[in-house]
């Protein structure tokens, strides 16, 4: 299949770019490098022969000419804004980039013929739970401009399949974690892996009791393509829960620091700071609708992700001394 994926100098679009390629889809990627970088993709990209093209979701041409080097039959739209913090330090350029850039991959999409977007949300959008395990049901009332802005692209995907007849799929995504081209050096379990191969504490904030829901990048690449290819009556219009694994902060520092210490024969502590404001105390899917209708069956796990930081951090000369 021919697809444009939005975003793919990201640690989830440059796993996706590699991946679809090596699978034999015709793969184009556009991304204005704001956050990534292709260095990881230029290494392959002719191997593979997808095509990396430099530009902005929030310009027409960009988009257009990115579409049309590939033919695209379908988008994977990942391009945003990331994160609570930055979202919050530049809401205008989160609002621009999240909302009108997904309006933009829309139309040009429906111009183009790319009929199939498939769009990455976040589990942002539902705030906090009223109960858990958390169901594509249940109320959407986000607390932070990040879930706001995801939330307003979620309601374009719909809005665009219900009046143009488009064929969208919205994946609500768990925190994503494992190794791809590229590694998200900001997120909990490689920041608790490098401190602890450095033999520096990890810090938990409260009591370590938060539960969160983890699902490694290569499953995430896996049903992203699922959903590219599956009959259009199975997803179009659908919203999907992506998630695998529920662990609290507590269970995965100990996870680090006792494979952290077979791997090195050190171990590192743990330290204790004060609760973050406004964070969600229990989150976790419910995996139901995904398993049932798009045969959604997870194959890494938490550790196997924990498992390769380690390994790829020794590779880069972090800790183990």
């Amino acid at each position: 299949m021919n697809v444009l994926v939005t975003g793919g100098a990201g640690y989830i679009g440059s796993a996706t770019v590699l991946e679809l390629s090596s699978r034999g889809h015709r793969v184009a990627s556009l991304d204005n490098l704001s956050l990534g970088d292709y260095t990881p993709l230029h290494r392959r990209a002719e191997e593979y022969g997808y095509v990396l093209k430099v530009g902005d979701i929030r310009n027409t041409a960009d988009l257009e000419e990115a579409l049309k080097e590939c033919e695209a039959e379908a988008v994977i739209h990942l391009a945003a804004m990331s994160g609570i913090p930055s979202c919050n330090e530049k809401p205008e350029e989160a609002v621009s980039t999240n909302v009108y850039g997904t309006y933009n991959v829309l139309e040009a999409s429906r111009k183009l013929d790319a009929d199939r977007i498939v769009f990455t949300s976040t589990a942002a959008v539902y705030g906090t739970p009223r109960r858990v395990p958390v169901s594509e049901d249940c109320e959407l009332r986000p607390l932070s401009l990040y879930g706001v802005t995801k939330l307003a692209s979620e309601a374009l995907m719909n809005a665009f399949h219900d009046v143009y007849g488009m064929e969208t799929v919205i994946l609500r995504l768990g925190n994503v974690y494992g190794v791809g081209p590229r590694v998200r050096e900001d997120s909990v379990m490689p920041i608790f892996v490098s401190k602890a191969l450095r033999g520096e504490a990890l810090t938990i904030y409260g009591d370590g009791s938060q539960m969160r829901d983890f699902v490694h990048l290569m499953d995430v690449v896996d049903v992203l393509e699922t959903c590219m290819k599956a009959e259009a009556s199975r997803v179009s219009g659908e919203v999907f829960n992506v998630g695998c694994e529920a662990l609290t902060i507590s269970d995965l520092a100990d996870m680090v620091l006792d494979e952290v210490e077979k791997a090195v024969g050190v171990r590192a502590s743990v330290v204790h700071a004060g609760e973050r404001a406004g964070e969600v105390k229990v989150f976790y899917y419910s995996n139901d609708k995904v398993r049932r209708v798009l045969g959604f069956n997870p194959k890494r796990r938490v550790i196997d992700g924990v498992r390769e930081l380690i390994e790829y951090y020794l590779k880069r000369g972090v800790g183990g001394a």
